[in-house]
């Protein structure tokens, strides 16, 4: 009876310690729990306030303990990363380590003197914020009927702007919180009164007769009193006019980028109406090709072909955090080109298909550095690169050669050509910004000339001639091939004229890019993880 009832009494006591070792694990998680939450809340405290960061440290600790008695340790250094993780090191530095201590109770070793056991976490945070980039261009299209041609495909037959409208528009400049405020209410007047914010613009799309029709109200309170902005107001409401219900959408974010808060808004960099227009036909361009004609756009062409066409939309301006992007998209021209004067018996015209291809010109906020000297924006970036070659037609090419396009064909005479240029990739460019100290425009620029490009292409394409029947008599296969090649040569101011004229109308240049960094402020931080 008496081994029975040892059993039992053992039975009974390791029931009681299995439950008092459960309590106690329960008990010290939770503090764990609460001590990192702690950490880490006095951390990112301690970050936004370095010039009271032991004060700022201890009070958000004690308010996430709950009354619970803490020691809290904060202080400033670096960060680099380690085997393990984040190794700290005290010193100067952006970084603040805070460390919260507290206790947990423990019902097994309190008979034995050990009822309390101390529980400390750690956790890193930077200061960190948002940032203002505007991609700013001052390209202008040398033939005014290219522009027209194409704004017409975009915006409708009234959409054309004068080479004096463009200048206008290029005159002003406008604040994005106040396009913001007005599309604003436009979404809420969308979804039947219902107050939106930041947010609810940032990820909503709009019609491009929306997003001008917002512009114009920018300007309509002035217009009253000054006969310039009443010019600008009156170009706007054109191109807002000319909107119809099968207008797409367009998503705002591929115009202008919002990653910050109301307040964040006042950092914009005022923006020009013409930007913003071309940065709205970017867009629209990313939603679908656009084909158009021209007949005679400029002296040695008889008429060229266009289609355009865009992978994707970029931002013109951006207002947030690291990594956020500002650009130009990648965009492909297929041009055929009508050239007249040819001195080849029977025939007097070359076409000349060219394939051009942009490569997209980017901004990306790197990092935004809040020390004692005030914010600094670190970007790196590349401008817009370009490549140029005979667009091939593989049906068109003779055998065995299927990189050549025919470049003209009839009575007997055939030829093709080969050709193609580009520019290497260059390293991207770091620049650093510092808001408030000089001058906010940076340039993203390498040594590229679109007109050179063209000239490789002309001395370099390589032609084939076949000739046929009474073909034969009239020129020999070297003759032909000299005289495309003259040609070809000789139309390359005009090519570049129209190509540069496509280019400046949606505010590119091949090889440039300028950027301005408007300000930014420090009024976030970031975790960065717990401290080794």
């Amino acid at each position: 009876m008496r081994v029975f009832l040892g059993f039992v009494a053992g039975g009974l006591l390791l029931i009681l310690l299995a439950f008092l070792a459960s309590a106690d694990w329960l008990r010290l998680a939770a503090t764990r729990r609460l001590a990192n939450d702690a950490a880490a809340a006095a951390a990112l405290a301690a970050a936004k306030n370095p010039d009271a960061m032991d004060a700022a440290a201890f009070g958000a600790a004690r308010a996430m303990a709950g009354g619970a008695e803490i020691t809290v340790f904060a202080e400033r250094g670096s960060a680099r990363p380690g085997p393990s993780g984040l190794v700290f090191a005290v010193g100067s530095g952006e970084v603040t380590r805070v460390a919260v201590s507290m206790t947990a109770r423990s019902l097994l070793g309190t008979p034995i003197g050990l009822g309390q056991r101390t529980v400390t976490a750690s956790a890193m945070a930077a200061r960190s914020g948002v940032a203002a980039l505007t991609e700013r261009t001052t390209a202008v299209p040398d033939l005014p009927t290219v522009p027209a041609a194409i704004e017409a495909q975009l915006f409708g037959p009234n959409g054309s702007l004068t080479a004096n409208e463009r200048s206008m528009l290029g005159r002003t400049v406008f604040r994005v919180a106040d396009l913001v405020a007005e599309l604003s209410r436009t979404l809420s007047a969308r979804d039947g009164g219902v107050d939106v914010g930041v947010a609810a613009v940032a990820g909503a799309s709009f019609k491009p007769s929306e997003l001008l029709s917002a512009l114009g109200a920018l300007y309509r309170g002035s217009a009253r009193t000054s006969a310039a902005t009443a010019d600008v107001l009156a170009i706007i409401d054109r191109l807002a006019g000319v909107g119809t219900a099968e207008e797409t959408a367009l998503p705002f974010a591929g115009v202008i980028s919002l990653g910050g808060s109301d307040a964040d808004l006042t950092l914009a960099a005022p923006i020009r109406p013409l930007e913003f227009v071309q940065a709205v036909m970017r867009a629209r361009l990313a939603q679908g090709a656009v084909a158009l004609e021209l007949k005679s756009p400029v002296t040695g062409i008889n008429a060229v072909a266009l289609t355009l066409k865009s992978e994707s939309a970029a931002a013109a301006v951006l207002i947030g955090g690291e990594d956020g992007l500002v650009g130009i998209p990648a965009i492909r021209i297929t041009a055929r080109f009508i050239i007249s004067g040819l001195a080849i018996p029977g025939t007097d015209t070359l076409e000349l298909p060219l394939e051009v291809t942009l490569g997209s010109g980017d901004a990306r906020i790197r990092r935004i550095s809040c020390g004692a000297a005030g914010p600094e924006i670190t970007v790196i970036g590349r401008p817009v690169r370009a490549s140029v070659a005979l667009a091939v037609e593989e049906s068109a090419s003779p055998a065995g050669a299927s990189d050549y396009v025919r470049l003209l064909a009839g009575d007997g005479l055939t030829a093709w050509g080969k050709g193609r240029s580009s520019f290497a990739d260059d390293p991207p460019v770091e620049l650093v910004f510092r808001p408030g100290t000089g001058d906010t425009v940076a340039s993203l620029r390498t040594a590229i000339d679109f007109s050179n490009r063209l000239e490789r292409l002309a001395t370099e394409t390589q032609i084939l001639v076949s000739l046929e029947g009474s073909a034969k008599g009239m020129m020999s296969e070297g003759g032909v091939r000299n005289e495309i090649a003259r040609l070809i040569v000789g139309s390359v101011g005009p090519v570049d004229a129209v190509l540069s004229s496509v280019f400046a109308t949606f505010g590119i240049v091949p090889g440039k890019m300028d950027v301005v960094a408007a300000g930014a402020a420090c009024n976030t931080a970031t975790l960065l993880g717990e401290a080794k």
